[in-house]
């Protein structure tokens, strides 16, 4: 059973030849290397030959063994001895094991152990010899494994070792590198000519500077998988890592290869080198007979020496920093010093409330409020107002025209036939069926007919946009032939047509009904309420639901209609006890249907996208759609529904050179004026194309469209309850959707319907959208129910609804409405949660607003809340060009984008307010912004403004006295929003530490992104590593979170603008010595991990200080919203705080 494997290199000196050999045992899995002269290597490779031989078992243990001893004989320096001990002749398995440690031992056990099974898998692999050296030619190299090494010094085999590569003798691969090589200087490494196989060289094998074989290195089990099989792809990826993470692009490898001589006349060899720079600079080769043989070799040899330097992971990661690096960088905590001036002013503060302030300050809590001490300053609802008698004259002007018959024209008396046995009605009715216009018609053509005696009829009809409450007004006004406002009218955020006089029928969103509802809940100057579009079933609709069905209850003269066209009535009949279901037919056209085949070679990659987690939509298969549409159908505008503006402006650039094409945009984001375009008309011979998000589902009605493609994707927001954020990413639709999308067809002829999905698909969308409800933060929606349902539990008031949203949800938003001192322990709201749930803003926002009273910073925070809270695109190229976006807002800030925008819009508002118009326009048209979008902010501010005027008592004025202190306005937003982006220089990725120049964790350590139109975009030198920002968004795509506008705020303002206490700890202990320094402590943020190293003295300074304005808030915010009383000594006292305060932070301001 010997000789499995007898591997043999040589050295030629000048007298005789030298040579080391490794003998391995199979059984016994141990190996046997020593020194012998090149004569003596006959009696090696003869105990091959024993072995194969015919001779008894005993005979060939003594024949193995006599061979042995004469070896023994012959080198006096062997590196194990061998002696009777180590034979057992009689059995019939021959042990050999080594008497004596050597050098080696341990290392050549431990290795023979790991190679046992590449022993046994080539135990009957031949070897042979030529002339007077070992023949190993590179493929019976391979077939051995790797476990062949040799080194020549004679000038015959120079010619292998190319580039000056030796190969070592396997006993280089039994030494581990020194790690304190790693920290050598030597940048370069020059391999000798001649390596001189003496004891001496083989303990200085493991020093920087040697060439490593790969044949004689041990894959890890871990890696053997990978390593083996790809060792190439492994490299290449570790040093494309090592080059990203260190900015230097010399840190890649590539293979260097070169031909060289083989051993036999004629025979040629591949050498593939790797020369590496990190850790240190090194070269490793290998020579095979391809090239791929070689580069793997040597790719391997390279990973298991970063192997052996702990340099690499299982994964084939780098790792780039030990564990004490790592510890260190992680846990650094920054240290916060206080100038002596800022101490100074610390000091005057806490001695001004204490002496001058603390007396008047106690627990201000008065559990005896009502309603009626409030001030109602909603003022967008038209009071109804008696007409005179003469107004009702003509009643033929409300006898409605069926100028076109539509499907719905046959159901007209059904219509008023349910109506007026019931008090709510379910109408479902298909797109185009006429409903939306129809149906006011028809209850006002019932009212006129029964006589001006009968009582006053108004009717509310709802839109979920403004657009399309606009739209529709202006469209059933024109079939009247009057103008808009004087009977048929609309009613939207700071644009109103109707009459208060001769109005009847109102089309609003739904929102401002719901406003309505919370001061009037029984709709008592209402006749008829409709509910269009209920199917989308955002926030509004579901609340307007469950107020309507109260006030059903209250006022016996009121109906309510639900109406869609993709309903679920099932659950909407249920809701309204058992309300009648009317179903009103489809088109007017019909529409034909095609689904992708499930093998469309023209679709491959959009079947391809259909099939995974997060569906996509692929553009260039899309556009080529539309032009095959555009080339071989007739006349007809096309309609594409896509999920984004990423996908709108990819598809629109790919059709700009198709000049027989229109292309029009359509998105939320865009102006009201450019979304009316898509109602033009283009010129003969030239095709409408309206590329549109989920905008055109419902809300806009283009009749001229006759061929929709349909992607079957969304972008849809979820709020998710346990990160407290909104998730942003690609969904599909519901087959409702799908229907309505459908509907946009075959309005004035034949349509066709292209979805890009299959059929099979299609029947796994859920059978309707969900509801907003479940999907949406409902900290405002909590709020406002306390009002209309008198402090009713949260839990209880929205379990009413028609699909009640998530239990964690709702504890939640409750949850942040008592931080925010909203609600109080019991769930009631406090006198400013009753204050704030009149203004029409995020709570969060709305806090700000009454902060900045109390600071005296109120213009530039009601700006800003005003531009962030409207949620449009002030920017024109907004979408296309957010560069120059950035460059605009970087002359207005350097640090804030806040700020930048503020003082954007004051620039803008100094001319309007002036009354010049032109100027104003030339300077948002000179800076790329909108005009428009400027004038609705300019009257959304005026409301806000209200909010402070008549919401609160008047215990403080409307001050701007600090309003030019940067660092108090956006510590007062802060003290409202209290969102706080975190930098750090470090991260850590799949289990590893990676040094990054701006990495960004947003509230929930969750992985952020400033978008590319921030002042803050990739910036790397910071003044501080805190930012404040307002809005943020989990993309599920880029996985990270976004974020938009952000500001750099310092530390101090951290610390005592965020609503949250400030705590003092004790430093860790060092080796049971005390701590680092007996005056330092921690300070940090309650239930965060926003925490800094700071002198005793000053910790309680700072926290002091802040205690005493908290204090000071909570006793203005009691006067305000209670108590109204107003205090001279107080407010001259706070005044003069204010004034040190100021003066601390101005030095924290960056801009």
């Amino acid at each position: 059973m010997w000789c499995k494997k007898l591997l043999a290199s040589s050295e030629r000196t000048s007298y005789h030849h030298q040579i080391f050999v490794k003998l391995y045992h199979f059984n016994t899995k141990f190996s046997i290397p020593f020194r012998c002269f090149k004569a003596d290597s006959n009696y090696l490779f003869g105990i091959k030959k024993v072995k194969n031989s015919r001779m008894t078992e005993a005979d060939k243990g003594r024949e193995i063994y006599k061979r042995l001893m004469d070896i023994k004989r012959n080198n006096a320096n062997s590196l194990i001895k061998i002696s009777t001990k180590n034979v057992n002749q009689s059995s019939k398995k021959l042990k050999v094991v080594s008497t004596e440690k050597t050098l080696y031992g341990d290392a050549v056990s431990k290795y023979c152990r790991n190679c046992s099974n590449n022993l046994n898998k080539f135990s009957n692999k031949k070897i042979s010899r030529s002339n007077s050296y070992p023949d190993f030619p590179s493929k019976k190299l391979k077939a051995l494994g790797v476990n062949f090494s040799v080194t020549f010094k004679n000038s015959l085999f120079k010619s292998i070792c190319a580039s000056k590569v030796q190969y070592q003798t396997s006993f280089a691969s039994f030494a581990t590198y020194n790690a304190d090589a790693l920290k050598s200087n030597n940048k370069s490494i020059n391999v000798p000519e001649n390596v001189e196989l003496s004891e001496e060289n083989l303990q200085n094998s493991n020093k920087p500077g040697n060439v490593q074989n790969s044949n004689n290195l041990e894959v890890p089990e871990v890696n053997k998988a990978v390593f083996l099989k790809v060792p190439k792809n492994v490299l290449h990826n570790y040093y494309t890592i090592i080059s990203n993470e260190f900015g230097d692009k010399s840190l890649t490898v590539a293979p260097q290869y070169k031909k060289v001589k083989g051993l036999k006349k004629g025979n040629s060899l591949w050498s593939c080198s790797y020369n590496i720079k990190w850790p240190i600079s090194m070269s490793f080769s290998h020579v095979a007979a391809t090239k791929q043989e070689a580069s793997t070799k040597a790719a391997l040899a390279v990973l298991m020496w970063l192997i052996s330097n702990k340099k690499i992971d299982n994964r084939g990661f780098p790792v780039t920093y030990d564990e004490e690096k790592i510890k260190s960088t992680t846990k650094n905590i920054p240290l916060l010093t206080l100038d002596k001036h800022i101490e100074y002013k610390f000091e005057e503060m806490k001695n001004i409330f204490e002496q001058k302030l603390k007396a008047y300050v106690g627990d201000n809590e008065i559990n005896n409020y009502s309603y009626s001490d409030f001030v109602n300053v909603n003022k967008e609802w038209p009071e109804y107002r008696q007409a005179t008698l003469s107004a009702y004259s003509d009643l033929n002007s409300f006898i409605i025209r069926d100028r076109v018959k539509l499907p719905i024209s046959e159901f007209r008396q059904e219509i008023l036939e349910k109506l007026r046995n019931n008090r709510a009605i379910i109408l479902k009715g298909e797109p185009g069926c006429g409903k939306s216009t129809r149906v006011p018609q028809y209850i006002l053509e019932q009212w006129a007919s029964n006589g001006i005696h009968s009582e006053p009829c108004r009717v509310i009809v709802t839109q979920p946009r403004r657009i399309a409450a606009v739209s529709l007004a202006d469209r059933v006004a024109t079939e009247r032939n009057e103008p808009v406002g004087r009977v048929i009218g609309y009613q939207v955020r700071f644009d109103s047509k109707f009459s208060y006089s001769t109005g009847r029928v109102m089309y609003c969103t739904s929102g401002i009904l719901l406003r309505h509802l919370q001061s009037d809940s029984k709709l008592s100057d209402c006749t008829h309420v409709i509910l269009d579009e209920a199917h989308e079933r955002d926030v509004n609709v579901d609340l307007l639901m469950n107020l309507l069905k109260k006030a059903l209850t209250l006022n016996d003269n009121l109906k309510v209609i639900i109406m869609s066209a993709t309903i679920d009535t099932k659950l909407f009949q249920n809701y309204f006890d058992n309300a009648p279901v009317l179903k009103i037919p489809g088109f007017t056209y019909p529409v034909k249907e095609y689904f992708i085949e499930e093998n469309s070679p023209h679709f491959s990659k959009t079947l391809k996208s259909c099939t995974s987690d997060s569906p996509s939509v692929v553009c260039e298969e899309v556009a080529e759609l539309i032009e095959r549409i555009n080339e071989k159908k007739p006349e007809g505008a096309i309609l594409c529904f896509l999920p984004g503006w990423e996908e709108i402006s990819k598809i629109r650039k790919l059709l700009q050179n198709n000049t027989s094409m229109s292309v029009i945009c359509l998105h939320s984001r865009i102006n009201i004026s450019d979304q009316k375009k898509v109602f033009s008309h283009p010129p003969p011979g030239i095709r409408k194309v309206i590329l549109s998000t989920n905008i055109a589902e419902t809300s806009v009605t283009v009749n001229d469209v006759v061929y929709v493609i349909d992607t079957g994707i969304h972008k849809e927001q979820f709020y998710d309850s346990n990160k407290g954020m909104y998730c942003l990413g690609n969904h599909w639709i519901s087959q409702s959707s799908m229907r309505q999308r459908k509907g946009r067809a075959g309005r004035v002829q034949p349509g066709e319907s292209y979805h890009l999905y299959p059929y099979s698909i299609y029947e796994k969308f859920q059978k309707f959208s969900v509801p907003e409800i479940l999907r949406t933060c409902l900290t405002k929606i909590v709020l406002d129910s306390k009002v209309v349902s008198s402090n009713m539990n949260a839990v209880e008031f929205l379990s009413k609804l028609p699909t009640p949203p998530d239990l964690n949800a709702t504890e939640r938003a409750v949850m942040e409405l008592k931080e925010l001192e909203l609600l109080d322990e019991n769930e009631n709201l406090t006198p400013l949660g009753r204050v704030l749930s009149e203004f029409q803003l995020d709570p969060k926002l709305s806090k700000a607003m009454v902060n900045a009273l109390i600071y005296k910073c109120v213009t530039p925070i009601v700006d800003i809340v005003t531009i962030f809270s409207a949620e449009s695109e002030l920017f024109s190229k907004g979408l296309t060009d957010k560069n120059t976006v950035k460059k605009t807002k970087e002359k207005y800030s350097q640090h804030s984008d806040h700020l930048a925008l503020m003082r954007l819009f004051e620039v803008w508002l100094s001319h309007y307010e002036k009354g010049h118009f032109r100027t104003s326009k030339q300077f948002a048209e000179s800076h790329g912004l909108m005009d428009s979008k400027f004038q609705t902010i300019e009257k959304l501010r005026k409301v806000h403004f209200q909010y402070l005027q008549k919401g609160v008592h008047r215990v403080l004025p409307i001050s701007d006295d600090f309003s030019d202190n940067d660092g108090l306005v956006l510590g007062v937003l802060l003290s409202g929003v209290g969102t706080i982006l975190q930098h750090r220089n470090w991260d850590i990725i799949k289990g590893r530490l990676k040094k990054t120049k701006c990495f960004l964790t947003a509230e929930n350590s969750q992985k952020a992104t400033i978008t590319s139109e921030s002042v803050n975009f990739k910036k790397s030198h910071l003044p501080s590593d805190y930012f404040l920002y307002l809005n943020e968004t989990l993309s599920n795509v880029r996985r990270t979170v976004l974020i938009r506008e952000t500001s750099i705020i310092s530390p101090l303002t951290v610390l005592l603008f965020r609503n949250k206490p400030l705590l003092i700890e004790e430093l860790p202990k060092q080796n049971g010595e005390g701590n680092m320094e007996s005056d330092q402590v921690f300070l940090k943020l309650s239930d965060t991990k926003i925490k800094f190293i700071c002198k005793r003295s000053q910790a309680m300074l700072i926290k002091d200080c802040k205690e005493a304005l908290q204090s000071m808030m909570k006793y203005y915010i009691h006067q305000m919203t209670t108590e109204g009383r107003k205090n001279e000594e107080v407010d001259r006292s706070w005044e003069e705080l204010l004034c040190n305060f100021n003066d601390i932070l101005i030095k924290q301001n960056y801009d």
